[in-house]
């Protein structure tokens, strides 16, 4: 009954402890309004709930810890279009320091993939024979070579900090100045009248004497191929032979550069744009209606404003599946995992528009209809991608495009698909819009992001917008006017380092790319200033994760606090790497798709063991043996069979561990053998008289007490010594035997006597 009843108590001590951990982990506080108060000060106002949406009643729960998860995508863009977050430098070195500078700054924040813009227009940041290098990287000219690889440079360095490399595109954009821009006009020699009457192929073949445009710029070689809208040039989405150019372009990349992912934005066909006003459309002034007519009609698309809607996403979605094509190839053929990811606009489409949008109004922007034509939801659920990150760069509290119920629908876009949503913040709202609107003079609006994203299943990630937002403003030199946006923006710094990218984590897992199963890292070896490791070249192993802590290898893996460095394998089998303190190491291996191995503990080298071999006087009689091991692994000391010594020692055993250790094995001399003598053959007188036996004496009952006389000839059984004196069995005396068998008769009649006593006793007990 006592078991019992100490089951139950503990069964329900588990449930309650369970109990509250479960209540702990979702503990959440209703979040309200941050406004800007009479006195000009910011903060909550605790009596304005802030709800999912206009017209919901749901007010949005905000958890009030944060955990870090041991996978979660960490990165920031760095855009190079107008050299925005990256400026023009004249050499290598100079290239080589800023790029470093960037990495140091991903590195102090924890992240572990950098987004590089390498194609912001029709051009490269690397050698192409498709696309002209890049006016962005040095000289301000497109087309200049400027004497070295940046991305080889960027490839190579980011990797060897342990993060991915996503080489970021922009698949159609091929001019981002208006036309009429003061600056362009000056170049082309032409009034803003007559550079707005010029067709496109004038346009071009302008730009292009103008040293604007390159003489290898696609858009120079097909002029035909190009679009204009907003003063800005694009290539056109529905011609066939464009999508297979940017294929091209993507299998130029991953075939000569060992890139992590292929990242495209969210530029497909023209966001509207505002004139005087009013809303303009892309297709309002049937920019592509000669191209609807030859690639659209012929599909038996519908003329009619919703048939050329589906054809215009069907050309975008094309492109998509071409890309994917491309990558997929690559990466079956040369059994790499290169990703896809896009980012798309954060409004796929509105509710009253379809019933599958999100709850925001249809004065918004949205990406499937009216412009841009991007179906990123059924890209999602056809499972075209890897990743998707949704520039949700709004607040909770934005009417127009609420953050709370978007990211709750990209979240459940992402249902039963194995595409992995990690959301883009606007830190550059901060800067951009916390002079007018009070969410953004809020520093914990983007935590509170962040902490709202634990509470969705699908959600794995957090990329910043942009890279010179996660940089703190230098107060001292910046104009007392904009001081308070700039304050606004170093405190929400200071709150996403120092929790919410305080510990690095792991890139999200796709087991999907792999093709096959990573191993565990080997002869996983620890000194006091050395972790070391071994691996083979059919490991396929990409990186690997060095973690520091107590427990079982798999708790130390476990958990991200643990991480100590991200290691790239770089084409090598053999690892060594510094370690300042003592503790517990576990490694793993991480593959291509960031799937990562069974943790193995680093062993530590214990002290030797010495076996000595010594005989009752201390003196060496063998080498002396030295066993030597990791600590805690098992040993055993050979016991040696030691020629013409015995030792009664039996088997010794134990572990190793951090002293040196000492055994001594004692022998006893073996006693020497000593030879058997010849009995002494008596000598005999051939001469001398027979001497016959005299007749047996009998004492007479007069001489009771006196012991007869006896004499007998000496046999040679006689005169054997003493030592090897052997008694034949024929001559020892038979009463011996007799006695023995007379003790086991009388030994088996007293066990059976004693058995049948207990029986009676045992009856009479019953």
């Amino acid at each position: 009954m006592k078991k019992w009843a100490s089951m139950i108590l503990i069964l329900v001590l588990s449930c309650s402890v369970f109990g509250l951990a479960v209540k702990a982990e979702g503990e959440t506080t209703g979040l309200t309004k941050f406004i800007k108060n009479a006195d000009s000060t910011y903060g909550y106002n605790a009596s304005t709930p802030v709800y999912y949406y206009n017209g919901s009643t749901e007010q949005v729960q905000i958890p009030t810890t944060y955990t870090q998860p041991k996978e979660q995508f960490k990165s920031s863009w760095v855009a190079t279009i107008a050299n925005l977050n990256f400026g023009k430098v004249g050499t290598e070195a100079d290239f080589r320091a800023q790029y470093q500078t960037v990495l140091n700054d991903f590195e102090s924040w924890n992240m572990n993939a950098v987004i590089f813009q390498v194609r912001p227009l029709l051009d490269a940041y690397y050698p192409s024979a498709l696309n002209p290098w890049s006016e962005f990287i040095a000289t301000g000219t497109q087309g200049k070579d400027p004497g070295y690889d940046p991305l080889a440079i960027m490839v190579e360095e980011t990797h060897k900090r342990g993060m991915e490399y996503h080489a970021w595109f922009n698949p159609y954009r091929v001019t981002n100045t208006k036309l009429t821009t003061q600056s362009i006009l000056n170049k082309i020699g032409a009034t803003k009248e007559e550079a707005l009457a010029m067709t496109v192929p004038e346009q071009i073949a302008a730009w292009n004497k103008a040293g604007i445009l390159a003489d290898n710029n696609y858009a120079v070689q097909h002029p035909e191929s190009v679009l204009r809208f907003d003063e800005k040039l694009f290539l056109n989405p529905g011609i066939p032979e464009v999508q297979d150019y940017v294929a091209a372009t993507i299998e130029e990349v991953v075939t000569n550069y060992d890139v992590d992912a292929i990242h495209f934005d969210d530029y497909f066909y023209p966001y509207r744009i505002t004139v005087d006003g009013k809303n303009v459309l892309f297709g309002d002034q049937q920019e592509d209606a000669t191209t609807f007519a030859k690639y659209g009609i012929p599909k038996g698309y519908p003329d009619t404003k919703a048939g050329i809607d589906d054809w215009r996403r069907d050309n975008i979605t094309s492109l998509i599946d071409k890309v994917k094509q491309t990558i997929d190839t690559h990466n079956q053929t040369k059994q790499t995992a290169v990703q896809f990811g896009i980012s798309p606009f954060g409004i796929w489409e509105h509710k009253a528009n379809n019933p599958l949008g999100s709850n925001t109004p249809t004065g918004s922007s949205q990406s499937y209809s009216q412009s841009i034509f991007a179906d990123t939801y059924q890209w999602i659920k056809d499972e075209k991608v890897d990743y998707m990150v949704p520039q949700i760069y709004w607040s909770f509290d934005q009417g127009a495009a609420p953050y709370g119920d978007l990211a709750r629908w990209w979240n459940n876009a992402a249902e039963g698909t194995h595409v992995q949503i990690y959301v883009g913040h606007a830190n550059y709202k901060h800067l951009g819009n916390g002079g007018w609107e009070a969410a953004w003079m809020n520093p914990e609006e983007i935590p509170n992001q962040m902490r709202f994203n634990q509470q969705l299943a699908n959600v794995s990630g957090s990329v910043l917008f942009s890279y010179n937002d996660i940089k703190k403003s230098n107060l001292a030199t910046i104009p007392d006017t904009q001081k308070p946006v700039n304050q606004a923006k170093n405190e929400s710094i200071d709150l996403l380092q120092q929790t919410y990218f305080q510990l690095p984590a792991l890139i999200p897992s796709k087991p999907w790319l792999a093709h096959q199963q990573i191993a565990a890292p080997q002869n996983v070896k620890q000194t006091s200033d050395t972790l070391s490791w071994t691996d083979t070249t059919a490991n396929k192993a990409r990186y690997y994760i060095v973690y520091k802590g107590s427990g079982t290898a798999e708790q130390i893996a476990a958990n991200p606090a643990n991480i100590v460095a991200r290691i790239w394998a770089g084409g090598t089998t053999t690892f060594s790497q510094p370690i300042t303190e003592a503790g517990t190491y576990v490694v793993t291996a991480l593959d291509a798709a960031s799937n990562e191995s069974s943790p193995v503990i680093a062993q530590i080298k214990g002290g030797d063991i010495t076996i000595s071999y010594q005989d009752e006087t201390g003196t060496e009689i063998a080498e002396p043996q030295v066993l030597t091991g990791n600590i805690d692994e098992n040993f055993e000391v050979p016991i040696l069979e030691i020629e013409g010594y015995t030792t009664t020692q039996t088997a010794i055993s134990g572990t190793f561990t951090d002293q040196a250790q000492a055994f001594t094995i004692t022998y006893t001399k073996d006693p020497e053998e000593v030879a058997p003598e010849e009995p002494e053959t008596p000598i005999v007188d051939p001469t001398a008289p027979e001497l016959e036996p005299k007749p047996e004496v009998k004492p007479t009952p007069t001489q009771p007490s006196q012991a007869p006389e006896v004499k007998e000839t000496l046999t040679e059984l006689d005169t054997a010594p003493v030592a090897t004196k052997v008694n034949k069995k024929d001559d020892l005396p038979a009463t011996g035997d007799e006695i023995s068998n007379q003790l086991i008769v009388m030994g088996l009649i007293t066990t059976l006597v004693g058995i049948l006593l207990l029986l009676r006793w045992k009856r009479k007990q019953a």
